[in-house]
């Protein structure tokens, strides 16, 4: 794909970045980003410094639990699977 240049607006600043990616989806990402500092600013009342790394602990942590229950997920997806294959060789 071409690289072209991007600006995004996180906590009224803007950024802008060459890229690749679609700009539809990074504006997606900015848009959460964005929210999701502005929720912890409101809640946390952390100085701004604080914010963007409260903001990439919390992002962090929703990765990392997405992660887990889609391992759960492929786990119980392939016991299901087990489980049929036995069903289907008895009968």
């Amino acid at each position: 794909m071409e690289k072209r240049k991007v600006t995004l607006r996180v906590m009224g600043k803007e950024y802008s970045l060459v890229t690749d990616q679609s700009e539809e989806q990074l504006t997606r990402i900015a848009g959460y980003v964005d929210r999701r500092m502005k929720e912890l600013s409101i809640v946390t009342r952390a100085n701004e410094g604080m914010i963007p790394l409260l903001t990439c602990m919390t992002l962090a942590e929703e990765l990392i639990n997405s992660q887990n229950e889609n391992k759960r997920l492929v786990r119980e997806l392939a016991r299901l699977q087990e489980q049929q294959r036995a069903v289907n060789t008895e009968g």
